[in-house]
């Protein structure tokens, strides 16, 4: 009398199981995934003394801060404004509070107030 051979059972068995590479993977498809795993852009604060504005291009140079919440160090660089008008409520000079958006596609200040 032969004994089945457990093995090659178990074997088959396990080849049956579907193996997933990713087990987070989810069906973006399912009802409230759509968008779940897409980056979302933050809104940032920092403070800033303003060093240009173009009008032309709707940009300000800011000198900030270091921004811990985002892990950048203190720099001077360029960024988009939004709305333009922005630029007209201060001058090379001044220090401000802003906010800026962050995303993807670069950096855009969305409010300024000046300081004292």
């Amino acid at each position: 009398m032969k004994k089945p051979c457990i093995t090659l059972a178990i074997a088959a068995a396990l080849i049956t199981v579907p193996v997933f590479a990713n087990p987070q993977q989810t069906d973006p498809n399912m009802p409230g995934m759509a968008g779940m795993h897409e980056a979302k852009p933050a809104d940032v604060q920092s403070v800033g003394v303003v060093k240009a504005i173009d009008p032309a291009k709707g940009t300000v140079t800011l000198q900030h801060e270091a921004i811990a919440a985002i892990g950048w160090p203190a720099m001077t660089m360029p960024f988009k404004v939004a709305p333009p008008d922005l630029l007209t409520h201060v001058k090379v000079g001044d220090k401000v509070q802003f906010t800026f958006h962050q995303a993807s596609t670069g950096s855009t200040v969305t409010s300024m107030t000046i300081q004292p």
